[in-house]
């Protein structure tokens, strides 16, 4: 039976919520089965542990910023089915003075996957297949996908990242002969880590970012090395919770060092096979990239991961099309080095014209980085209302003769000018990504020690000298 830690059993709060029993405690908080004094149902409700020791500055705040993530989940749930719906967010004070913040959410009938795969074993039945497993999960692949591109009300779009999913967290309830999975604790990592940071204190094993040690990403044990979490984050959880659920036991186990070993281990990934499952050489490797220790080596989202696999299985993709790729940018007040950002987020010099729009973020690794999409789908190219019409037909009696000299002088002129005209682009483009990232941030893109406008700087200073130089050497011919 689990333990009443809250000492609420039996007493209504928010007077709606009738506490019945505690059904599952964690290492952040309780989960209690409760009734809607209005509706007669059953609702979830998950109480937050925090420490006791917030001011009245730090409660306020904390409270303010738990609702605002329960608006968001609010959101992504109503958009995304496969998300456990919220009902109510509050807080209320034990006798001791320590505040509590709650959430009522829908009650699902079913099991946690992790309960499954431990009755299956107990009952000497066989693990899933891949391609059950791909079956069962794939819900969840689509409802991270979408919550990685996920556009609020008001029309941003935000990248919503779960960051601690897990067998644990996803809830399989047969419905009608089919399989349904929901996922569970959409904010929750997010509200722990802001009690944490409200607290100003760091538990042990916990570091600024609380996860589940066994299924913690490289980036949220040393996120100053492999910088912040973010999609690719999920990218891991999702490929770490499909090799438990083909092998039957935790990949990654044991004391805290042991799986924080195992997790940085670059020549031994918890893969299918690494755990005695037989799987394609195709799929190894797509486990094997899921789940490298280097987030920049990962699939950038659950869609590519997801369709990677399928077609490693023989499977048609389940996603029907892949949105063109954005470019991601982490600018900070003095830029971040590349090696921070993963590798879709490395920026290219061929964009001549860019849409920047801002994107919040939370705190990762200590330092807050802001988010941009660059959209670098333009071409470099003049606007349709300056394109040169078609030329006149050779043949065409209107059409002015030209002298194959005079045709000779334009192609050489034309040559002498396309490498200056290319390297003036490329500064151009600089100084309009440099202009607006400093526009919206207060600050411009740096590439390490290099600003952006000193390399458009450069690129003209190429541009002129390459000039320079054509004309001397014309005037050396000449001579």
């Amino acid at each position: 039976m689990v333990k009443d830690s809250f000492e609420i059993v039996g007493t209504t709060l928010a007077d709606a919520f009738y506490i019945e029993e505690a059904i599952a405690e964690g290492g952040f908080g309780v989960v209690y089965r409760a009734e809607h004094a209005k509706f007669r149902a059953k609702v979830a409700l998950k109480c937050l542990k925090i420490p006791s020791n917030m001011d009245s500055e730090r409660e306020d705040s904390f409270i303010e910023r738990f609702r605002e993530e329960a608006e968001i989940l609010f959101h992504l749930s109503a958009a995304i089915p496969e998300v456990v719906r919220p009902l109510h967010v509050d807080t209320f004070r034990r006798e001791n003075g320590t505040i509590v913040p709650f959430m009522a959410m829908e009650w699902v009938e079913g099991d946690p996957l992790d309960t499954i795969l431990v009755t299956r074993e107990f009952d000497g039945k066989p693990m899933p297949t891949l391609l059950e497993a791909i079956e069962m999960l794939d819900p969840i692949a689509h409802a991270l996908a979408r919550a990685h591109h996920f556009q609020v009300p008001g029309g941003a779009i935000v990248s919503v990242t779960h960051c601690d999913l897990k067998p644990e967290n996803i809830i399989i309830t047969p419905a009608g002969g089919a399989v349904r999975a929901k996922i569970l604790d959409y904010g929750i990592a997010k509200a722990r880590e802001l009690a944490l940071q409200c607290a100003g204190r760091i538990s042990s094993g916990e570091g600024t970012n609380p996860f589940t040690p066994s299924y913690g990403a490289p980036e949220q044990w040393v996120p100053k090395r492999y910088g912040q979490s973010g999609p690719w984050t999920d990218v891991w959880g999702l490929a770490l919770t499909m090799v438990e659920c083909l092998c039957g036991h935790p990949p990654i186990d044991g004391d805290m060092h042991a799986m924080m070993g195992t997790a940085l281990d670059i020549n031994r990934r918890p893969t299918p096979r690494s755990e005695g499952v037989d799987v394609s050489d195709e799929v190894e490797v797509v486990f094997n990239k899921a789940m490298r220790v280097d987030p920049r080596e990962r699939y950038d989202d659950v869609e590519a991961f997801w369709t990677a696999l399928q077609l490693a299985t023989g499977l048609p993709s389940s996603f029907a099309s892949r949105p063109a790729p954005k470019l991601e940018l982490a600018i900070g007040a003095s830029g971040i080095p590349p090696s921070d950002r993963p590798i879709s987020s490395q920026p290219t010099l061929q964009a001549a014209e860019a849409s920047l729009s801002s994107v919040p973020e939370v705190t990762a690794g200590g330092r807050k980085h802001v988010k941009f999409d660059l959209d670098v789908d333009v071409a470099m190219q003049p606007p349709k209302s300056t394109r040169l019409a078609k030329p006149p037909s050779p043949d065409d009696p209107a059409a002015p003769s030209r002298s194959p000299a005079s045709r000779r002088e334009t192609q050489a002129l034309s040559g002498q000018l396309r490498l200056p005209l290319q390297l003036f682009a490329v500064a151009v483009a600089c100084t309009i990504i440099d202009a607006l990232a400093s526009r919206f941030t207060g600050s411009g893109i740096a590439l390490g020690p290099l600003r952006f406008r000193w390399i458009a700087a450069f690129f003209a200073g190429a541009a002129v000298l390459v000039v320079f130089l054509s004309f001397i050497r014309d005037d050396s011919d000449d001579a």
